[in-house]
């Protein structure tokens, strides 16, 4: 049994229940009856679950029903295992509690004691007006699997991915999202992403049966601070008041399923319900995951523990905590220690059952100063003593994703004060998570060498921490097990032309293209290094493939609007930067280069000085003045619009930029610029 959020129509509900509570406390001799004092704690406490069309096996609505399971629920709600409420009071005060109360306890012993009798009909409230199927209320857009899958009768866990469109013509801001399994019973837990570059759908499609073995890749990502996921037990609720994200057109929602047979053959096609708003976030969330990816608990060890810390560099408002385990672990604990020593409980649980997790948002947000320690330790029984341990005999247990393994991750939303200091907590977060998940992955690698994934994923966190020749190591290695995967291709073609090595990498990006014709990016990023070595023909090819496969390609289209510009094609090169701002309005590279052909064409009709200034000053504004393509389209827009003195200010930023990173070429062109806004001169494109 599970509580809902209470809505206005079960305020009677609430408000007889009342009366069951006091009169119960009192010890008065009056009979506790189903219609006026039970119902309407079953009906808050437990219907939401136990109903039809719900994840709770029987219906608990009538006085039948009721009546019929009367003793089993005194036992399981005496025992608080029912309805389940994992947090121990006073570690947390969280939305939705479900816990149930003293009195409300005491009423259903009694009523059971005295013979479980159902009361006079004029005693019966009128029942909630549940929401039939989604609890958040009727979605916006309901995105369901195209087609079903069937999950195998026996053999191990399955991990798989869905991949289902959104068909959205323009962005739109999303305030909530609910997640139906569609069939509970195999569906372990949920992990959900928005992915808008057709990677997962290409994974998709090569895959001959719905959804593709394996996880999200790295361009299927949550919303930025979101916790997104699913499993049972969990309450949908929409997000934090301000921190709604938006989500673009042509994206797919991709779910990954952990999977568990159960014995027969069992048809899944889960579904995702989108509620909007007009309204724009005025506030960016960020999710801190602490916890260990090293888990290692050997045979009878009845009290493993990991610890984890987390020294806050900027000041933060807490929004909610999720913590996750699987079935070893029995206690979690975690808490924030102020600079001034005081301790602020944030969650414990001392009896973790991982069938009943859920994301706890607090009742009263609170905010943790700059210095803050946050915090957790959990414990882990792999005894036999242990009744949740699935393995008899216990076994060796190490960190990982199967049911078998163990896992243990507390995640903490918070909201930064400030644009810096977001920026600040992110970059320093970073570092953190990337240490851990490279260890995590670097041991799992080990145990499983000849798994091509494993060295893809070590591959792309040696990328991401800068360790290239690491990464473009472990990518040929994945390759010598999987010739055939075209992103592993693609991601090796991108590490060799960061190394300068761009024979190599056009080689990489030709065979991702062979093996995936359809492969937006990979045919971007070949435009890209052909360009560089100077194939402008062959680039521009490739670009313009990209766009007509994916058009909402952002980056190909403004390769190649940029390469357009150069070449002096302005007209087609204008309408590429404005197709992009159609598709995000402050794109700071679309902005400046629009800028910079309004400015400079050799054309008088697509020269504009006027919009030249007001999209240079946009771009400038966006980048904080730091980008050096964005101050030469606004020194450049000055200069046509008459306005040499600023002209001049912004072209003297740009050059000490271009010194100060070492692009001595760039210096060069700029100092020439410089030159001409000073003798008040506005530079314009040669004729082509």
């Amino acid at each position: 049994m599970r509580i809902a959020v209470l809505i206005a129509s079960v305020a009677a509900v609430v408000g007889a229940s009342a009366h069951t509570r006091a009169r119960a406390q009192k010890g008065t001799q009056t009979a506790i009856t189903f219609n006026r004092d039970i119902a309407p704690i079953v009906w808050v406490r437990c219907a939401p679950c136990h109903r039809a069309g719900e994840i709770g096996p029987f219906s608990l609505v009538t006085y039948e029903d009721v009546k019929q399971r009367a003793t089993l629920i005194e036992t399981v709600t005496r025992r608080r295992i029912m309805p389940p409420w994992k947090p121990e009071a006073g570690k947390g005060e969280f939305e939705g509690e479900r816990r149930l109360s003293d009195r409300e306890l005491l009423a259903i012993e009694q009523w059971v004691a005295g013979g479980a009798p159902e009361g006079r009909p004029e005693d019966l409230p009128t029942p909630p007006n549940w929401n039939a199927g989604w609890q958040l209320g009727k979605p916006d857009l309901v995105v369901t699997m195209p087609e079903p899958y069937v999950v195998p009768a026996g053999g191990g866990d399955v991990f798989r991915t869905f991949v289902i469109p959104i068909p959205l013509s323009s962005p739109r801001y999303v305030k909530g999202l609910e997640f139906r399994p569609g069939n509970p019973r195999v569906v372990h837990h949920a992990n959900l992403g928005i992915d808008r570059t057709r990677s997962s759908r290409r994974l998709d499609l090569h895959d001959p049966e719905p959804g593709y073995v394996g996880g999200m890749v790295p361009d299927a990502r949550y919303p930025e601070g979101q916790l997104l996921g699913w499993t049972p037990g969990q309450v949908p609720r929409q997000v934090p008041h301000g921190t709604q994200w938006r989500l673009e057109a042509g994206s797919d929602v991709v779910v990954q399923l952990h999977l568990q047979p159960t014995g027969k053959r069992e048809s899944l096609q889960v579904s995702v319900g989108l509620f909007f708003t007009d309204d724009p976030p005025d506030r960016t969330p960020v999710g801190l995951r602490l916890g260990s990816e090293t888990i290692d608990i050997l045979p009878g060890e009845r009290d493993h523990v990991i610890e984890d810390r987390y020294v806050l560099p900027v000041a933060v408002e807490v929004l909610a905590v999720q913590p996750h385990a699987h079935n070893l672990a029995r206690r979690m604990e975690a808490s924030a220690t102020k600079p001034d020593g005081t301790t602020v409980p944030l969650i414990a649980i001392s009896d973790w059952d991982f069938r009943w997790q859920d994301v706890y948002r607090y009742a009263k947000p609170f905010v943790l100063p700059k210095g803050t320690v946050v915090s957790m330790r959990y414990q882990y029984d792999n005894s036999e003593t242990n009744v949740r341990n699935p393995r008899k005999p216990p076994a060796h247990v190490v960190w990982g994703q199967n049911t078998t393994d163990e896992m243990g991750d507390l995640w903490i939303q918070v909201v930064p004060e400030t644009a810096s200091d977001l920026a600040e907590l992110n970059k320093d977060f970073r570092r953190k998570a990337h240490a851990e998940d490279l260890a995590a992955y670097t041991k799992v690698l080990r145990a499983d060498p000849t798994n091509p994934l494993r060295h893809d994923a070590v591959a792309s966190l040696y990328f991401e921490g800068g360790r290239i020749d690491d990464a473009i190591s472990q990518y040929r290695q994945s390759l010598a097990l999987n010739p055939d995967s075209p992103s592993t291709h693609y991601n090796l073609g991108i590490a060799l032309a960061l190394r300068g090595a761009r024979g190599d990498a056009i080689t990489e990006f030709r065979e991702a293209i062979r093996l995936d014709p359809e492969y937006s990016q990979a045919h971007n990023n070949l435009g890209a290094t052909l360009q560089v070595v100077g194939q402008f023909d062959e680039a521009i090819e490739h670009y313009r493939r990209a766009v007509s496969i994916q058009p909402d390609n952002i980056d190909a289209r403004l390769n190649l609007a940029q390469v357009l510009s150069s070449l002096g094609q302005t007209t087609e090169a204008a309408k590429q930067f404005s197709t992009v701002l159609g598709l995000q309005a402050d794109q700071p590279r679309a902005l400046a280069g629009l800028a910079w052909i309004r400015a400079t064409a050799w054309d008088s009709v697509m020269r504009d000085p006027a919009e030249a200034v007001r999209l240079g000053e946009r771009a400038a504004s966006l980048t904080d003045r730091r980008d050096i393509s964005a101050l030469d389209a606004l020194s450049a827009a000055y200069a046509a619009a008459g306005r040499f003195d600023d002209a001049v200010i912004e072209a003297r930023r740009g050059v000490e930029l271009a010194n100060s990173a070492g692009m001595q070429t760039l210096a060069v062109q700029f100092r020439a610029r410089l030159a001409l806004y000073e003798q008040h001169r506005a530079y314009l494109m040669p004729q082509p």
